[in-house]
C-alpha cells in the first residue's frame, strides 16, 4: 500500500516537473525540471524493481544527456533570463495537442493484459548486455553520432558569433 501511494506521489511530481519543462519561460530552467523529471522516472524503475534500468536512467538521462544540454546552453549564449517562446508556440500546441490525442487513442484500443499475479524475477544482466550490444548496437552508435554532431553544432554557432 505505500508503495502504490509513493508511486502516485512520484507519478505527480513526474507530471508536474515536465509541465515544468514545457512551460518555464527560462532555459535554464527548462533544464532543471528536466533533471528532476528524468531522476523521478528512475525513481519509478525503482518501485518496478527494475535497478539496471533506473540505473541507466539516472546516469545517462539524468547526467549525461542533461549535461550535454546544458553544454549546448553554455556554448550558444543562451542567458538565463532569455524567453524561449515565440511565435512558434500555438503550432507547437497543435502538435502537442494530435500527439496527445494520438497516443491516448492506441492506449484505449490496446488490449492490455490483465492483472497476472506474476512475481518480478530478476533477468541476468549477461542477457541485457547481450540484447544491448548485439541486437541494438547500431541504433547506439547512430545515436552516438547525432549527439556528437550537435556538439559540433552548437560550437560552430558559438565561434560564429564570435566573429570568427
Amino acid at each position: 500500500m505505500a508503495t502504490e501511494i509513493l508511486w502516485w506521489i512520484f507519478a505527480a511530481a513526474i507530471v508536474g516537473t515536465a509541465l515544468g519543462v514545457v512551460f518555464s519561460g527560462s532555459v535554464i530552467h527548462s533544464a532543471i525540471f528536466l533533471i528532476l523529471s528524468l531522476a523521478g522516472v528512475g525513481a519509478m524503475y525503482l518501485f518496478l524493481m527494475v535497478e539496471f534500468l533506473a540505473l541507466v536512467q539516472f546516469l545517462i538521462y539524468g547526467g549525461a544527456v542533461t549535461v550535454l544540454i546544458l553544454l549546448a546552453l553554455m556554448l550558444t549564449r543562451m542567458g538565463a533570463g532569455e524567453k524561449v517562446n515565440g511565435s512558434q508556440a500555438p503550432a507547437g500546441f497543435m502538435v502537442a495537442v494530435a500527439l496527445a490525442a494520438i497516443l491516448v487513442s492506441v492506449a484505449v484500443r490496446t488490449a492490455w493484459p490483465g492483472d497476472t499475479g506474476d512475481m518480478p524475477h530478476n533477468i541476468a544482466i549477461e542477457a541485457v548486455s547481450e540484447k544491448l550490444f548485439l541486437d541494438f548496437g547500431a541504433p547506439f552508435v547512430i545515436a552516438s553520432a547525432l549527439l556528437l554532431v550537435a556538439l559540433i553544432g552548437a560550437i560552430v554557432l558559438a565561434r560564429q558569433e564570435d566573429g570568427e
